[in-house]
């Protein structure tokens, strides 16, 4: 038998609609992996099938019949690898990913167990970071598993009833950009309202349907409506289950912008670490409306513990990289109590596990500028990635930020006008700049780059209070060319710490949405 024989073949299964703008890039991702590409058609009218089969995939007909287990099924049977590798039209692998996630299947894989992949959407504009939820990926090809489910379908039942394990790996799926594409997510949340009631007609109000109505009622808008579906999950969810802690955040989000929401929110959060003590992401939620109301001490207690402690179910969708979050509230709140050596030991603590972390990364500059530590705040500077803009001028803004914050301004403004005129827009050289200029009097100076700041980071609370600032100082009555606006006697403050990120929980739907309208 040849070494081709022996090799571990893999299948990727794939059950597409309608997918043509997404599914080259998927199928490229895995061409050096997959052994065999299975992909269900389910009633294309654009290209998808075409550009399936010059990829060399086998590609199969099926008729949609308003159930994703069933075309899953379906496309299960014509799978003949060893493994089946799940994938959904527009997901990929990147290379690194795909080389160790075959190397892996080559030499570790047990026919027994099936293994969880986590699955990421991208950081929205606007928000803090990604998503991401762990789902069973890869399996073997045992004749007997079966999905279950019209929608949010699942193997669940049949890997415990055929006594096969469940692992998790470190290689992840990557979703694009196209997730926050507001028309197809809410095509996407009105056939998952569909599907659920149609299951819930046949099957009952079990919690896991209700909580899937309730994200597509927020995303459609309903928030009211979605509120209700989830307190129904959460009452029939059993006790401590994944269905029981995906009924929680998507409640807290659905009370999310309802009037004076955050009251309930914090009294649901409350009830929610009862059950869920130690959940980063609760935990982290928890301080975000503890601070909201003025908290500060309770806040700093509840990002701390998410800090030291917190945990993340994979199972259900949540904030990427939750420990640098947490890392980066709690350093935030500590140098607004002006603890700053502990919230730099916070900093430094967490970027030896998250080395990666680029936010943490500049938040612990910050600390570095804060403290006039010119030598500490360059060298952080030198580790951030390659690719990041105009290196060399943000060192030079760096350097002006340092002896900013000593309040030497005339050779403040000197580094960071270089590096501003040297193309550099970061938060960074944008925040010591204003400051620079307003301590010297240049107020329409200033202006513009409040203007830029406002354009890179638009709804930035800390630009608009500058604005508000200048406003003020600018009045008929006490404008006057010579005037000098000193930052150290009164009349705006040296810059807080980066403000801290609004927590709110994640809201993707399943996505499975290139199978059907």
């Amino acid at each position: 038998m040849s070494a081709a024989d022996e090799r571990t073949k893999l299948t990727v299964a794939m059950i597409v609609r309608n997918a043509a703008e997404a599914l080259s890039e998927s199928l490229e991702s895995i061409r050096s992996i997959a052994d065999e590409i299975v992909v269900l058609d389910t009633g294309s009218t654009d290209e998808s099938k075409a550009i399936a089969q010059r990829s060399g995939a086998l590609v199969f007909d099926h008729e949609w019949n308003d159930s994703f287990s069933e075309a899953r099924n379906a496309c299960l049977q014509r799978a003949c690898g060893d493994w089946v590798l799940w994938l959904d039209a527009g997901e990929t692998l990147t290379a690194e990913d795909a080389v160790s996630l075959r190397a892996f299947l080559d030499t570790q894989a047990e026919p027994v167990k099936a293994y969880m992949l986590l699955v990421q959407v991208p950081r929205a504009a606007g928000e803090i970071a990604g998503e991401q939820k762990g789902a069973v990926r890869l399996v073997p090809n045992h004749p007997a598993l079966r999905f279950e489910g019209r929608v949010a379908e699942c193997l669940l039942q049949s890997l415990v009833d055929h006594e096969i394990g469940l692992e998790a790996l470190p290689q992840r799926i990557q979703r694009g950009v196209r997730e926050h594409d507001p028309q197809r997510k809410k095509l996407r949340a009105k056939r998952n309202l569909q599907l659920a009631d149609l299951e819930i007609a046949e099957r009952g109000p079990m919690s896991h349907l209700l909580n899937c109505q309730g994200e597509a009622l927020a995303v459609l808008g309903d928030r009211r409506g979605a509120a209700e579906k989830h307190r129904q999950a959460l009452e029939s969810a059993d006790p401590q289950s994944t269905d029981m802690l995906d009924a929680y955040y998507g409640l807290l989000t659905a009370l999310e912008g309802q009037g004076e929401a955050r009251q309930p929110q914090l009294t649901l959060c409350v009830e929610a670490l009862e059950t869920f003590p130690l959940d980063a992401q609760l935990l982290c939620a928890m301080g975000g409306y503890l601070q909201s109301q003025g908290q500060n001490q309770l806040a700093r207690r509840a990002y701390q513990t998410a800090w030291q402690y917190g945990q993340v179910n994979p199972e259900v969708w949540h904030l990427d990289r939750l420990a640098c979050i947490a890392a980066s509230c709690y350093s935030t709140i500590l140098q607004l109590a002006g603890e700053d050596d502990e919230a730099r030991s916070v900093l430094e603590q967490t970027l030896t596990d998250h080395p990666q972390s680029t936010r943490l990364r500049r938040q612990l500059i910050e600390v570095h500028i804060k403290q006039g530590a010119r030598a500490e705040a360059l060298a952080e500077c030198d580790r951030l990635p390659e690719d990041t803009p105009h290196r060399e001028a943000l060192r030079s803004a760096v350097r002006g930020a340092c002896l900013a914050s000593q309040r030497n301004w005339i050779a403040a403004r000197s580094y960071l006008d270089a590096a501003w005129q040297a193309g550099c827009r970061d938060l960074i050289c944008m925040r010591w700049l204003v400051v620079s200029l307003l301590a010297l009097g240049e107020i329409d100076a200033a202006k513009p780059i409040v203007e830029a700041w406002r354009g890179v980071e638009p709804g930035s609370a800390e630009a608009e209070q500058f604005l508000s600032a200048m406003g003020e100082i600018s009045t008929p009555e006490t404008k006057s060319p010579s005037r000098k606006f000193r930052m150290d006697q009164g009349g705006a403050s040296m810059p807080l710490p980066p403000p801290l990120p609004g927590i709110a929980m994640p809201q993707s739907s399943e996505v499975n949405d290139s199978a059907s309208k």
